[in-house]
């Protein structure tokens, strides 16, 4: 009987089923309960392993060789052990690190150093600004309600233009 047509009629299913059953009979293991309605059923997927869960994480094996290695030793050597597998483990990472051409570390160094240079011209403008409005505002209090008048005027303008362009939902 060729392959699509174990699918279509179930047998394919009901052999898993018997499979099942057999490897509960024969193990020593506690298994699941499997329904007979499920294997008969072909619209849904059969039940995936035979042993019972632990309830708990299976620990790994670099798990279990940090913890065998930690109770190991005094403290000098329980050190030395740690410092040389941290580094190691540094070793290991710089290794997988896919380094940048020549080209590719030019252009981004270019593109940092033009961005730090803008920011410092513009923040050193903002606040030779600033400096400059306060030490006007010290000498004569009049030059802080004018600045404050044109900020607020500025606030105000841009409220207005900005609500008559957003939809109003």
């Amino acid at each position: 009987m060729p392959a699509d047509q174990n699918t279509l009629d179930g047998s394919s299913k009901r052999r898993r089923g018997r499979l099942r059953r057999e490897a509960q009979e024969t193990t020593a293991v506690r298994t699941y309960e499997v329904d007979d309605e499920l294997d008969n059923d072909e619209d849904e997927a059969p039940v995936k392993g035979i042993t019972e869960r632990k309830g708990r994480a299976t620990p790994g094996r670099r798990t279990q060789e940090i913890e065998a290695t930690q109770s190991e030793g005094n403290f000098i050597t329980r050190t030395v052990r740690g410092l040389r597998e941290y580094f190691q483990g540094v070793r290991s990472e710089l290794q997988k690190v896919v380094w940048p051409t020549r080209e590719e570390t030019r252009r981004l160094t270019t593109i940092v150093l033009t961005v730090t240079i803008a920011s410092a011209i513009v923040l050193g403008i903002i606040s030779l600004l600033f400096n400059e409005l306060f030490t006007l505002g010290l000498r004569s209090p009049l030059v802080f309600g004018v600045v404050f008048v044109l900020i607020l005027g500025g606030f105000v303008y841009y409220l207005r233009t900005n609500n008559r362009r957003t939809p109003s939902y």
